[in-house]
């Protein structure tokens, strides 16, 4: 049975990704819907004074490890917030757009409306609450982009400020989380002149994290030529260009680009591999002063407007110190990678949609298998993994959706719960664990 993957001007991935192969049927939607964050079960309206815990700044203090799961839904999507301890669903809250993420690796979790363009900053101990939400849309919409901004990360990097990923823009928006209001962006941080010669479209800012240490946020650039599909085969493809991936970082003092050294514009990092899925998170694995990316490649160009098999599909490594950039993991004999989980410099593992393994990343090939498939993986936080897997009948329909916690060893997932969103159908758009401790 084939997934369709969607690509939200794109995605999601955890999610939603521009999908490359020829196994992987693509949707790419247009325009922005209007958001307006409502409730189910135990959520309550959005707040404008700060919610039921008050604006304290990344106060989780008594909160207990949870999975945020988004739904993604044409006729609306919902946060599902689920209880790892007592295996139950502790709220959900439903907001307007067919699809979404969050935004949880940092002080506060945030909800983001890919469609809408609101980003909701979530209470830090009933994250299906809402606190405060600003819309990033902007007025920077390029003269061939779409109507939403589509933002797919916020990296926070102190109480009153956090950086806001807009896909389908070349401006970063820098908001103020301690704004009792939410409201629009403070500032913008133009990233236009990093583009690279001959990209048609955005630079496709796709993650980025946080490094207290070097005061400074690293950003992926996917910096891929999206005019590029093609169809062969019934299959929607995406064709490779000469452009190159890159990490950039910005001073979280200035909020000035600076140059680490590399060779792509600003002075950033060029990498070899090709179109990074959306919501698969910049690793940055301290131990070794190094980042990790997730690349899902794309198809050679045949020459003919055709489309060849897959390449620049990998896990990569940027050495911080030296700049050098190496293939830790060659993926180009695998499926569409879905996600990227990293534990420790140990314990990883990578999701490719129905199958998932184990990864040691000192190794250059995956490990094994996870039991019983695996559509999106993530770290718990706590040294293990989380992870989501739609099941299938006989006859093909669509089973049960089971939320799991997966070890580092080789011991199979638990089942956490089954089905956690208040209606069926749509497709999990975004997975992340709360909190990180």
């Amino acid at each position: 049975m084939k997934r369709i993957l969607l690509s939200l001007g794109l995605v999601a991935p955890v999610g939603l990704l521009w999908a490359c192969t020829g196994d992987d049927d693509v949707f790419r939607p247009t325009d922005a819907g209007a958001f307006e964050a409502s409730t189910s079960d135990q959520a309550s309206p959005p707040p404008t004074d700060g919610g039921a815990n008050g604006l304290a700044c990344g106060d989780a203090t008594g909160a207990p490890p949870r999975v945020l799961l988004v739904q993604g839904k044409p006729a609306g999507s919902e946060l599902a917030v689920v209880n790892l301890t007592t295996q139950a669903v502790d709220g959900r809250l439903t907001f307007d757009g067919g699809y979404g993420t969050t935004a949880a690796a940092g002080t506060d979790p945030y909800l983001l409306g890919g469609e809408s363009d609101l980003v909701t900053r979530l209470d830090a101990r009933e994250p299906w609450k809402a606190v405060a939400s600003w819309n990033v849309r902007g007025d920077d919409k390029p003269a061939t982009g779409l109507d939403n901004a589509n933002p797919v990360g916020v990296v926070q990097t102190s109480c009153d400020k956090a950086y806001v990923l807009r896909f389908n823009r070349d401006r970063i928006a820098v908001i103020d989380p301690s704004r009792p209001a939410g409201g629009e962006p403070t500032k913008y941080i133009d990233l236009a002149p990093l583009k690279q010669a001959g990209d048609p479209d955005v630079v496709e800012m796709t993650s980025a994290v946080y490094v207290p240490a070097k005061k400074r946020v690293y950003v992926l650039l996917g910096n891929a030529d999206l005019t590029r599909f093609v169809t062969a085969g019934g299959f929607t493809k995406l064709v490779c260009a000469e452009l190159k991936p890159s990490i950039i970082a910005i001073d979280v003092d200035t909020d000035e680009i600076v140059s680490l050294g590399g060779a792509a514009p600003g002075g950033g990092i060029a990498l070899e591999g090709y179109n990074p899925p959306l919501g698969t998170p910049l690793v940055y694995d301290a131990a070794f002063d190094r980042l990790l990316v997730l690349q899902a490649g794309c198809n050679e160009d045949l020459g003919d407007g055709g489309a060849g098999g897959v390449t620049r599909r990998r896990v990569e490594q940027v050495d911080l110190a030296t700049g050098a950039v190496k293939t830790l993991l060659p993926l180009d004999d695998r499926g569409f990678p879905s996600s990227l989980a990293f534990a420790s410099g140990e314990h990883a593992a990578v999701a490719f949609y129905f199958d998932g393994y184990r990864w040691d990343p000192r190794q250059t090939t995956l490990g094994d298998a996870i039991p019983g498939g695996m559509d999106l993986i993530a770290s718990d936080g706590r040294g293990a993994f989380v992870g989501v897997r739609q099941l299938y009948l006989e006859d093909g329909g669509a089973g049960p959706l089971q939320v799991v916690t997966v070890p580092t060893t080789d011991a199979g997932p638990s089942v956490v719960t089954e089905d956690p969103f208040s209606k069926p159908g749509g497709y999990v758009a975004g997975m992340e664990a709360w909190p990180h401790r």
